[in-house]
């Protein structure tokens, strides 16, 4: 007789075992075949830049001022009769063309130098901790430059081209997920907040006083003698008395700081614009602005001092994101690039901030399906089981809520990141990114424009980075299509 407990015989005539979301999706994206070629692609890609001082054979900065855009080095597998032999280079010389005038370089083979393979060479520090001196390839020849290997040519420095692209690729690559992150974590936090509080009305003005005009006398009205008094008839007081009863002091306390921020910085900003424009106008211009720049900050007074305004939180966050994605980016870019210039920062940290400040300017977008998310999830079942037990908002929210984007979140952040690796690499390309003498695709791209066009003939080798750029947006991009249909609950086949 069988035991009324066992299920082992459950799944007996079902056709199949149960599979999770997450399994169907995986199953799913391996049917991409372009998709599993994409993900090893990148994942070479990110192993060479995490290991450029290992793989390229010179420093990133090291240079041969004599050996400006010097072509590839050929790589010799067989000596002059025809047998196979250690991979071997022939030192280069540079010599001046007597007729043309133009330099010239020449290989010559009267000595071979071989090529080793994991062997010492300069010395670095990985990752700028460990001290190391090992590199993929090389020889003691090369540390004594009797010889030289640039396997993909140099540019106008003389610097390795083959060892920079490994190095600009750290920034190229790195920068996208970076700033993908930022734009994720404010485009979420935002976006959730204005779907989960849609109808919510807050106070994003409170005066500290009653205004004068306002008394509260009528008979029977509760609290009407706490409220008549000058100050704790006031906005600010109200709200207080409010986050009190409903102990949410902490974050009536942090917006009265925002509110408080917001007006002290428009307040300078006002002030500062109407210096400047006093200091450039005299005579009656300079009275009339003075009026009209004073009256402002006379109403701003006022609004500090009395004024009163409640807005719908979803209403405030939306109509912000809409001023946001009207301001140009590339403009932006110029007016950044502008004012950092002045400031004596690493090219590299001034980049970093140029595209935080743009995540921070480009979450708009999100922020807005996001929300679209959020009013629907937020009505579900299990969140308004989660509320009758008792969780807090952001319990719900983060907990509960948000999870259930995650497959959208996942598919943005695949496509969000080439574009901004293809904004690095044309902000460098313009000068506006990455300077001397650290590297970037872009940058490194922008040394083929310099030349122009007669660059494709003559220097071919200066559009290498082009083709890592290619590369990696177009790897991005077929990820990103795979892990859509992968992480559809209704494509099932």
């Amino acid at each position: 007789m069988s035991d009324p407990n066992d299920n082992t015989n459950l799944l007996e005539g079902l056709g199949e075992r149960s599979q999770s979301y997450w399994q169907k999706a995986w199953m799913r994206f391996k049917r991409h075949p372009f998709a599993r070629w994409a993900s090893l692609v990148l994942i070479i890609l990110y192993t060479l830049a995490l290991f450029a001082d290992f793989v390229g054979p010179y420093p990133e900065a090291k240079s041969f001022r004599k050996l400006q855009f010097v072509p590839p080095t050929k790589v010799y597998f067989k000596t002059e009769d025809g047998r196979w032999t250690r991979p071997y280079v022939c030192k280069v010389e540079r010599t001046r063309n007597p007729r043309t005038f133009k330099l010239e370089f020449k290989e010559n083979c009267e000595e071979k130098y071989t090529v080793y393979f994991v062997v010492h060479g300069h010395p670095y520090k990985f990752l700028g901790l460990v001290p190391m001196d090992l590199h993929l390839m090389g020889g003691p020849w090369l540390v004594e430059e009797k010889a030289y290997l640039f396997l993909w040519g140099t540019d106008d420095f003389g610097r390795d081209l083959f060892s920079r692209i490994w190095f600009g690729g750290r920034i190229s690559l790195t920068i996208g997920i970076l700033a993908t992150i930022v734009a994720l974590i404010i485009g979420i936090t935002m976006g959730g907040i204005s779907g989960y509080y849609a109808g919510t009305r807050v106070h994003i003005v409170r005066g500290l006083f009653r205004p004068p005009q306002k008394r509260a006398t009528e008979a029977g009205e509760a609290g009407a003698r706490e409220q008549n008094g000058f100050f704790s008839g006031g906005a600010l007081a109200e709200g207080w008395r409010e986050a009190a009863r409903e102990r949410r002091a902490p974050a009536f306390l942090a917006g009265l700081a925002v509110q408080y921020a917001f007006w002290g910085a428009a307040a300078a900003v006002l002030y500062g614009t109407m210096q400047g424009f006093l200091s450039i106008t005299s005579g009656v211009e300079r009275y009339v602005a003075m009026l009209v720049f004073g009256g402002l900050l006379a109403v701003m007074l006022w609004i500090f001092l009395f004024g009163r305004l409640a807005v719908d939180v979803d209403d405030l966050i939306m109509r912000t994101t809409e001023i946001l994605a009207a301001i140009p980016t590339l403009f932006l870019l110029i007016i950044l690039s502008g004012m950092l210039a002045q400031y004596d920062m690493p090219s590299s940290t001034r980049f970093m901030l140029v595209l935080t400040i743009l995540a921070f300017v480009g979450w708009g977008g999100l922020a807005r399906n996001i929300r679209g998310f959020v009013l629907q999830l937020r009505e579900m079942e299990y969140a308004q089981a989660a509320r009758a037990l008792g969780a807090g908002d952001a319990r719900i929210l983060f907990r509960h809520i948000i999870p259930g984007t995650l497959g959208y979140l996942i598919v943005v952040a695949s496509l969000q990141i080439p574009g901004y690796i293809l904004a690095e690499s044309g902000l460098s390309f313009l000068g506006l990114g990455i300077q001397e003498p650290s590297s970037s695709w872009g940058l490194l791209l922008s040394k083929a424009q310099q030349i122009g066009i007669s660059a494709i003939k003559e220097r071919p080798w200066l559009f290498i980075p082009g083709f890592f750029i290619f590369v990696s947006i177009l790897t991005y991009n077929y990820l990103g299509d795979a892990l859509r249909d992968a992480l559809d609950p209704r494509a099932e086949h």
